[in-house]
């Protein structure tokens, strides 16, 4: 069984720009989190985040586009990356204001495919 905090750790060995990368429960709960700015809550996000992502599902699901694979917001104080592992996970990561979102959710994207194979 792969460590989570690993998975974590291999996004953010790759990236100088990481404020926080959580694996989150589809109820909005954090299973594991690697916070490397204390100013990230990645508890709130989470819970925020978790509900919005299941009304951003059903949008494009209804609109015809298919399942929601993630988002990205960008705010003042960085940018907010959502990715699906599966239906019962997501990663969720910050990257600080002047960071690469790019660089970001390809790392993002590769962790959440070594992860769905390992939580199955």
């Amino acid at each position: 069984m792969i460590k989570l905090v690993q998975s974590l750790r291999r996004v953010a060995n790759h990236l100088d720009d990481v404020r926080g990368i959580a694996l989150v429960g589809a109820d909005g709960l954090v299973v594991e989190a690697l916070q490397l700015d204390p100013l990230a809550d990645m508890t709130t996000l989470a819970a925020e985040l978790s509900v919005s992502r299941k009304d951003l599902h059903g949008a494009v699901r209804g609109a015809g586009m298919g399942g929601l694979n993630g988002f990205q917001i960008d705010t003042a104080e960085g940018c907010v990356q959502v990715v699906g592992v599966n239906d019962e996970y997501f990663l969720l990561m910050v990257i600080k204001p002047d960071g690469n979102p790019g660089r970001g959710r390809f790392y993002l994207r590769l962790e959440a495919e070594r992860l769905a194979v390992e939580l199955r």
